[in-house]
């Protein structure tokens, strides 16, 4: 068999050129970074202040930066009795911009319906205007169970009103436990 050693070595060529473009091309890319140090975490921009009631009804008021309230010192409500916290809380926006938020009901358990008539909560604005829908827990019928979305203005502060009604032959010493999410957008 005769070997075309000029054919070969364009083989070998070619071989070799196309191993070099290889490597140059993948020599032409690098390799890029991004890098986010530090990330903190600030303020929330929009927070639970103290109302003329909160004292009243929260051992420590807002807490955890403004995102949390706790309604745990409500004095026990007498059969019959309709308890109102004209300003339970108050929410204020310092975020930089307009916010929507939308309070609605996660979670109640207890014996509701055997002891309470319903729990209205409402939102009003400075000027004493109703900011969505009241959210109405009641024992038989249908239940509002948000306010929907409504937009909280820069350094706007909005109260929050509780409304409680205990039915007449509500339990003595029978307790309720409620949870409310309000959500900033």
């Amino acid at each position: 068999m005769k070997t075309n050693y000029k054919k070969s070595l364009k083989f070998v060529i070619l071989l070799l050129t196309s191993l070099l473009i290889g490597f140059a091309s993948v020599s032409a890319y690098n390799e890029m970074f991004m890098y986010a140090s530090p990330i903190s975490i600030g303020i929330a921009g929009v927070q639970f202040t103290s109302g003329t009631n909160t004292t009243s009804i929260s051992s420590q008021g807002p807490t955890s930066g403004g995102t949390v309230i706790t309604f745990d010192t409500i004095t026990a409500i007498q059969p019959g009795e309709t308890r109102t916290y004209e300003q339970a809380v108050n929410i204020t926006n310092s975020a930089g911009s307009t916010k929507t938020i939308n309070i609605s009901l996660v979670s109640l358990t207890g014996p509701f319906s055997a002891n309470f008539e319903y729990i209205n909560i409402t939102m009003f604005d400075a000027s004493g205007t109703q900011k969505g829908n009241s959210i109405e827990i009641v024992s038989s019928g249908l239940n509002v169970t948000e306010t929907g979305g409504q937009q909280i203005a820069n350094n706007a502060v909005w109260r929050i009103r509780w409304i409680i009604k205990a039915k007449n032959e509500a339990t003595n010493g029978a307790q309720i436990y409620v949870t409310f999410k309000v959500k900033v957008e």
